[in-house]
């Protein structure tokens, strides 16, 4: 998998850079994958569960603006 930084951005509270992590979306009746997005992610972040949240939070506030 490919841990290259998404658009060099940085999470929103450790300063980390984000990595991006694959969601497949799958239509129903067919046997394959209708589309793979990569989505920003921070590992230190969401495996803390007092920060897990906040950055949830963070980064749902950043897409909005």
């Amino acid at each position: 998998m490919n841990t290259e930084p998404v658009h060099e951005d940085l999470c929103p509270l450790c300063g980390q850079p984000l990595t991006p992590t694959p969601s497949v979306v799958v239509r129903s009746n067919v046997p394959y994958p209708t589309r793979t997005d990569y989505l920003p992610h921070c590992d230190s972040c969401t495996s803390d569960p007092f920060n897990a949240q906040k950055w949830y939070d963070a980064m749902n506030a950043r897409d909005e603006s």
